[in-house]
Parts: structure tokens; C-alpha cells; sequence
């Protein structure tokens, strides 16, 4: 049996592999986007849309089936389908079709150029383009026939439902069936926030899915699959290498430490290094890590714009961990506190504190502890709650 699992999990690795060298083609080899189909193929197109969505479903509900009610698995996905399409139709009002972040051209404009730049990995957009991950599958989906709007909405679909799904996941491992969709909820409740002050560029929520499934295999102590989320993870967006440093400083237990930490830094540093000189052609200075240069705290941190939004994303839940600090599981407690000051170091120096979906990750573990807390809470309220006695 044990044998049977690990040829199982073997084979699932190398299918990820192979999925996402097979998605990084158009990025290679700079696939150019074609007309959008008409006519019949257009309605071809749409129910391939319909059935990658129901094959997400079935994947999940095949996974959950094994734990849960069917009653229970089919509530559950129905609520990650419903949590994603709520969050993605606010972020279409909110930042795909609202107010316009660059003057005249519009945020899908925007966007739409700033994918066909990373694509054909043109210089303005250097920095932008080693994290090509996300646009090479819109690309893909646009080579299938969908307009790039129509293959963003499908790529923040699917790949929502996968974040939404791999936060219940993570829960799971701390909580129940109720603590792990509250997890989720809370999740959910936040995420819109984190829409403010960018203009809609498609590393999330891809980028927020390396994260949660690190958190997950670090947990699970399943170092191959940690290794393959860092590195996959980074070429969607290179903060998720921050799990490295977390798994050098808690992951001592693990057996053959030492050489998995040697692996996992040689790894994660030669994905990070290695994507920069192949685009830039050579050594890379301070500008091309993410477009920015050291100039660039002083006035980060003066943005008057980012302290409201860090409270409400990363400060959001803070006070529900503070109250069940003693309560709450070591491994949620070190990440919160871990995540919170490297989030906020690598937004102040290589990104915009006030694009508060650079914290989303630490909001996604303060949800879980969340959920953890409110579980505990009513269990022991409950059994705690005395029978009045009868009225005489």
C-alpha cells in the first residue's frame, strides 16, 4: 500500500512538471496571440470553458469524496465556485473596468499589453516578465480561441477555485470540516481589499496559490512537493522563495535536513537567478528585480495610502490571533509571525505597500488560526454551558 502511494505521488509530480513546461511554451518561445474564434468555433470555445471548470469540480470532489458526506463535498464545492465568482466579478468592477490606473488606456487595455510585453519579453517590462508564468496559460487560453478578457476571467477562475480550495486544505490539517470553510469565508472577506491600488496584473491569484500549498507540504513534511511549489511558484511571482527562509528556520526535524536545505536553496536560488540572466542576457543590477530602485523606499513608506490597507489585510484578523495566542497551533503562530515583517520588507523595497495583495498570504494564515479559535471556542463554550435548574 505504502508503495502503491508513493508511485502515486510520483507520478503526480512529474504530471506537474510536465504541465508547467508544457505551459511555459508560449513564453519560450514567444507564441503571439491569435483573432478571437467566431461562429462555431466560438461556441466550441465556451464549452471547453464549461468543462475545465466541471473537471476542477470533479478533481475536488474525487479528493473529498474519501472524507466527507456527498452532501458535505457537494456544499463545499458549490461554495468555492460561488466564493470565486463573487471575488473575481468584484475584482471585473473594481479594478478590470473601473477607474483607468494609467490615464486613458484602461485597465484591460493595460493589461492586455503588459501580457503580449511579457510574452515577447520586450525590455520595459523585464522585470515584469520573470514572473511570465500566469500570462504563458492566459496565452495558451488565447491560442484555444478566448480574447484575452475572456481568458483572464477563465484563468482567475480556475485558478480561484484552486486557491479557495488548497486554504480548506491547509485548515484541515489544524481544524474540521466547520473551522476549515470558515477559514475560507474569512478569506474570501478580505481578498476584496487587496484589489485596491493596482491596475490587475495576473500573477494573482496563481502567486497566492504557491504560497498556501508551501504552507500545506511544509506542514505535511513532504519536502518534494514544497520544492516543486517554491520553484514553479516563483515564476509566478518570486516573494513565495520567502518559504525557503521559513523552512531553514523551523524545518530542523525533518530527516536529511541538511541536504534538503542545501537542495532547497541551490534550487530556489538558480530559478530566481537563473530566469533574470536569461532575460537580461547577463548580470542583473537592483532595478531589474522588480523595477524599482533603492530610491524607491523613502517614498514607499511615506505613501500615505498603505497603512489602511495593511490593517485591513494583514491587521485584519491579528486581534483574534492575539486573544488565542496560547490557544492556537506553534506552526500558525511562527508563520504569522514570520510572514508579517518579510511581506512587508519585500513590499517596502521591491514593491508598493499600498498594493495590499502583497500580504494576502499572511491573511490567509491568520483566517485558518481564525477558524481554528472560533471552532475551539464553541466546542468548549458548549460543553462548558450549564443546565439551568428547573424553575420551582
Amino acid at each position: 500500500m505504502r508503495s502503491l502511494l508513493a508511485s502515486r505521488k510520483l507520478l503526480l509530480l512529474v504530471l506537474i512538471w510536465i504541465a508547467a513546461g508544457i505551459a511555459c511554451l508560449p513564453f519560450l518561445f514567444r507564441w503571439h496571440a491569435p483573432s478571437p474564434a467566431t461562429g462555431m468555433a466560438a461556441l466550441f470555445r465556451t464549452g471547453a470553458g464549461y468543462l475545465l471548470t466541471l473537471a476542477a469540480c470533479y478533481l475536488m470532489y474525487r479528493a473529498e469524496a474519501r472524507r466527507l458526506a456527498r452532501r458535505q463535498v457537494l456544499a463545499l464545492i458549490f461554495l468555492i465556485f460561488l466564493l470565486t465568482k463573487i471575488t473575481n466579478k468584484v475584482h471585473q468592477y473594481t479594478v478590470d473596468y473601473g477607474p483607468n490606473a494609467f490615464g486613458s488606456v484602461t485597465n484591460t487595455a493595460w493589461q492586455n499589453m503588459l501580457e503580449d510585453n511579457i510574452i515577447q519579453r520586450n525590455y520595459p517590462d523585464m522585470a515584469h516578465a520573470a514572473r511570465f508564468l500566469p500570462n504563458s496559460v492566459v496565452r495558451w487560453l488565447q491560442l484555444g480561441g478566448w480574447s484575452f478578457p475572456q481568458a483572464r476571467d477563465l484563468y482567475r477562475l480556475l485558478f480561484g477555485m484552486l486557491l479557495f480550495y488548497s486554504i480548506y486544505r491547509y485548515a484541515r490539517v489544524f481544524t474540521g470540516h466547520v473551522g476549515a470553510i470558515l477559514a475560507v469565508l474569512l478569506t474570501a472577506a478580505v481578498y476584496p481589499i487587496s484589489f485596491q491600488n493596482y491596475a490587475g496584473q495576473l500573477t494573482d491569484p496563481m502567486s497566492h496559490l504557491s504560497f498556501v500549498l508551501a504552507f500545506l507540504f511544509i506542514e505535511r513534511e513532504d519536502f518534494p512537493f514544497l520544492l516543486t511549489s517554491l520553484v514553479i511558484g516563483a515564476l509566478a511571482k518570486e516573494s513565495v522563495l520567502a518559504m525557503a527562509g521559513y523552512y531553514v528556520l523551523f524545518g530542523r526535524k525533518d530527516k536529511l535536513y541538511p541536504i534538503k536545505v542545501a537542495v532547497l536553496l541551490a534550487c530556489c536560488a538558480c530559478v530566481y537567478l537563473g530566469v533574470r540572466m536569461f532575460l537580461l542576457g547577463g548580470p542583473m543590477g537592483y532595478r531589474d528585480i522588480s523595477g524599482v530602485t533603492i530610491k524607491h523606499l523613502i517614498p514607499n513608506l511615506s505613501d500615505s495610502r498603505w497603512p489602511y490597507v495593511f490593517l485591513l489585510t494583514a491587521g485584519s484578523l491579528t486581534p483574534v490571533l492575539a486573544l488565542g495566542w496560547k490557544e492556537t497551533p506553534v506552526s500558525l503562530r511562527r508563520l504569522a509571525l514570520y510572514l508579517i515583517p518579510v511581506l512587508f520588507a519585500s513590499s517596502a523595497l521591491f514593491s508598493w505597500l499600498a498594493e495590499s495583495r502583497n500580504f494576502m498570504p499572511v491573511v490567509i494564515v491568520l483566517a485558518v488560526a481564525t477558524g481554528y479559535l472560533l471552532t475551539l471556542s464553541v466546542a468548549t463554550t458548549s460543553a462548558a454551558e450549564p443546565i439551568p435548574p428547573p424553575a420551582h
